[in-house]
């Protein structure tokens, strides 16, 4: 019998949320650079994070950009995509212009995002789950149908 009334009161707390409510509350903000040069603050959805750190001069980088920016649109069902290089704004946005279709939302990293994630190299592939902790983290390849 304790275990019917732990299991009702477990249903009416939970069933005090509506589903619209959980399917549209943004789980974190992320404040980077764009390429214009401005900060922004990005509201994160309610699904996983992926988070591709990279750098305009850095050859395994240049290679993989492409491959992710073509494989955008199977990820974005299941994540937030965001690619925040390490280069300077003009080079950035140069490769970028020259490389890239404009698709992957691309930004500049921040010493404060670079410290919380602790990125000391690149290319650097991480997750976030919907609570904004790392589930995942990988350097180097970047493993487009591996997520």
């Amino acid at each position: 019998m304790k275990k019917l009334v732990l299991i009702f009161i477990f249903l009416v707390c939970c069933s005090s949320t509506t589903s619209s409510e959980i399917t549209t509350a943004p789980i974190m903000e992320l404040t980077y650079q764009n390429l214009d040069g401005e900060f922004i603050s990005e509201n994160l959805t309610n699904k996983n994070t992926i988070i591709v750190f990279w750098a305009d001069y850095w050859g395994t980088c240049r290679q993989e950009l492409p491959v992710l920016e073509a494989n955008i649109d199977k990820l974005i069902e299941e994540y937030d995509v965001l690619a925040l290089a390490h280069s300077d704004l003009i080079s950035t946005n140069s490769w970028v212009k020259n490389n890239l279709n404009g698709i992957l939302k691309i930004g500049l990293s921040t010493k404060e995002i670079r410290d919380k994630y602790k990125v000391i190299g690149q290319p650097l592939t991480i997750i976030l789950d919907q609570n904004g902790e790392v589930v995942y983290r990988e350097y180097g390849y970047i493993p487009v149908n591996g997520f």
